[in-house]
């Protein structure tokens, strides 16, 4: 099954957060940037959900423990990620829930199931309704047993529908045309 602190790590990096060679935090990765409308962010976190989550101090001290509690809760747990059986597959809806929103990084999984599934003989159709149910597990299971390259054939989707989703953002609003570069270098393909 999948490890959440091992895939927190990975979205701290794209989140901007630089770690030495032990392990140590060298950068939260505080920016305020005008562009973005998530406004000010440590941590990868805005400060709309640290604030909903209960924190009320400045951005900058924003504590790990409670940057970890908040992706366990807001992001780790939409996806299941425990259950979950490929730490890879985990990793990408996690990073990609952080970045798009989970129900769209659900959504994103759900369509490129039922794709994938050879006209529901190699498992059922599942709802395209972002949440990651009992029927969306099943599914992801299934599917990695058809297989073993349908395990680079799901990774390679998501990817695919998440670089779709940022050209649309960038072409509705050019301010995100200042995070494409950094997004498509860190967060499409490049699975680690």
């Amino acid at each position: 099954m999948a490890e959440f602190n091992q895939a927190l790590r990975k979205v701290l990096r794209h989140e901007g957060v630089v770690f030495n060679d032990a392990g140590a935090v060298l950068n939260t990765g505080y920016v305020d940037h005008p562009d973005d409308p998530g406004g000010e962010t440590n941590w990868g976190i805005i400060v709309d959900v640290a604030r909903a989550f209960g924190y009320l101090g400045p951005m900058r001290a924003l504590p790990y423990s409670i940057v970890q509690a908040i992706y366990r809760r807001n992001y780790w747990d939409e996806i299941q990620g425990d259950v979950i059986p490929d730490q890879e597959i985990a990793e990408e809806l996690f990073d990609t829930g952080v970045n798009c929103g989970m129900g769209t990084a659900i959504r994103f999984l759900q369509r490129t199931l039922n794709v994938l599934n050879v006209k529901a003989t190699k498992y059922a159709d599942i709802a395209v309704d972002g949440d990651f149910g009992e029927k969306s597990v099943a599914a992801l299971k299934a599917a990695l047993q058809v297989k073993p390259w349908y395990r680079t054939a799901i990774l390679r989707t998501l990817d695919s529908l998440q670089c779709t989703y940022y050209i649309t953002l960038a072409e509705k609003n050019e301010k995100f045309e200042t995070f494409m570069p950094g997004w498509l270098r860190t967060r499409v393909g490049g699975h680690e």
